[in-house]
């Protein structure tokens, strides 16, 4: 009988480590430092981490044979987890691009929005360029489902064989292109989701084996020992790599060719009863490994907007000083992130899950509202307001919805919050346009158009409210007639 599994606050600590590679890669691989430690920079394998402990996490919560699997549930955790934090970050990307914000083609913003952009080349780099991974992580999320559902049906030891076959046939198929097939694409490659499923997929057999096996007792010493072994294994292949030759590259050593030793090291850890896990389920670690997630995905816009910072004010600061300050100060900007954003944001969306129905319609009526208004004030001269209309409609949407935010309409829903955050949206988008248009961005400053999106914003907002009520209240109803 399945026991419900303990949270493993160990694990959790282990993902601000590899976090902390990837913050080192993107900032410190080149200081001579990291040259003579280039485990510790080793980002990219350490991506490969993050989705074997992805799978194994999933596994221990989903893991339920004989139980119905609650996709609505499902699909609002998974969207909660990542999603506000994600386009948090992505605001404070288009921040640091504001000045050719308007010019980036609509392509490239909605992958990026949609979390497809690891699909295709082109995308993949484009904005944050740690995203990419999330591309990846929403697509193991959207397979997950259905994955789990068909692993309940079979034994635990077909599910591990599953999970190594699909990783040796991935490694083989992967090295074969990238030798004599595809070398120049090796960003396709690299990116691409399917070929870091099987990091995944190890990662979910490797969650399965232990929810049917959490209650066995084992050896810690033999324990100790395949923990210690995996994690020099790891750490001596990483150093050594730049002085082996084309193997372990030619094998995906950054696309889950360590998967396995990655696996053993979560399983190590998971049934780990020493000193080791004990100290790793530490307070001060554990918040560390709770605000991994933001330090992962905010640590790229945070160094930008810093250097943008020291470019306007004209300082200069050599990139071993700038290393000193950037990394400690983006772990604690993390840690009040988590504590004041994606925590908060989260539990609120699981609480009041209609909520998010509202906002995806009310972005999508800002959305609207803005097309119209250009299109009844220049009808067909739009081709000479191209980027005004551009970004107007990628800062409008972002300053209305924060400001209903901050007025508290998601909670009370009353015509005073939504008159306040309308007010304030409209007001900040004029300043910013005329901003953006003496500055260059921008061809003209539309003020009429301005002051018709903020009166469309409202009406349609306002008179939205009751027919999505009425809505939700038939759909309820019926559900509890059926």
């Amino acid at each position: 009988m399945l026991q419900e599994t303990k949270k493993l606050d160990q694990l959790t600590t282990t993902r601000f480590i590899a976090a902390l590679s990837v913050v080192l890669f993107h900032s410190a691989r080149n200081l001579d430092i990291f040259k003579f430690l280039p485990m510790l920079t080793a980002g990219p394998a350490a991506v490969s981490y993050f989705y074997v402990l992805s799978g194994f996490v999933m596994a221990l919560v989903y893991y339920r044979p004989g139980k119905p699997f609650i996709f609505s549930k499902y699909w609002l955790a998974r969207f909660s987890r990542i999603y506000p934090v994600y386009i948090f970050s992505f605001i404070l990307t288009c921040l640091y691009y504001i000045e050719i914000l308007s010019k980036i083609k609509p392509d490239k913003v909605l992958a990026n929005i949609f979390l497809y952009q690891a699909w295709f080349p082109r995308y993949a780099q484009t904005f944050n360029i740690a995203a990419w991974s999330l591309s990846v992580e929403t697509f193991f999320y959207m397979l997950f489902p259905f994955l789990i559902i068909f692993l309940a049906r079979q034994p635990v030891k077909r599910v591990i064989w599953i999970s190594l076959v699909f990783w040796g046939v991935s490694q083989v198929i992967h090295s074969t292109l990238m030798i004599g097939f595809m070398p120049e694409k090796k960003y396709l490659l690299a990116y691409f989701p399917i070929f870091h499923l099987n990091a995944f997929l190890l990662g979910v057999a490797g969650g399965i084996w232990y929810v049917v096996n959490s209650e066995q007792k084992i050896n810690q010493f033999k324990n100790q020992i395949l923990f210690w072994s995996s994690l020099v294994f790891i750490l001596l292949i990483l150093s050594l790599r730049g002085f082996l030759p084309s193997f372990p590259q030619s094998f995906s050593l950054d696309e889950g060719l360590l998967a396995p030793f990655f696996l053993i090291i979560v399983l190590a850890l998971a049934m780990d009863a020493t000193y080791l896990s004990h100290g790793l389920r530490h307070p001060w670690l554990v918040l560390l490994g709770e605000s991994s997630y933001a330090l992962y995905i905010l640590h790229v816009p945070f160094r930008w907007l810093f250097e943008r910072y020291l470019e306007l004010t004209g300082s200069a600061l050599a990139n071993g000083v700038m290393v000193i300050i950037y990394v400690p100060a983006s772990i604690i900007l993390c840690i009040l992130v988590y504590k004041y954003i994606e925590r908060p944001s989260r539990d609120w969306l699981r609480t009041y899950p209609l909520a998010l129905l509202f906002m995806m319609v009310d972005i999508s009526l800002i959305f609207i509202m803005v097309k119209l208004s250009f299109l009844i004030r220049v009808g067909n001269e739009i081709d000479g307001y191209i980027r005004t209309q551009n970004l107007t409609l990628r800062v409008g949407i972002v300053l209305f919805f924060v400001f209903m935010i901050v007025f508290h309409f998601y909670t009370n829903h009353s015509w005073r919050s939504l008159s306040l955050a309308i007010l304030a949206g409209g007001v900040s988008l004029t300043m910013f346009i005329y901003f953006a248009w003496i500055s260059g961005w921008v061809e003209s400053f539309p003020r009429s158009i301005l002051l018709l999106i903020s009166i469309l914003v409202f009406v349609s907002i306002y008179l939205s409210r009751p027919l999505i009520q009425y809505i939700n209240a038939r759909l309820i109803s019926r559900t509890k007639f059926i």
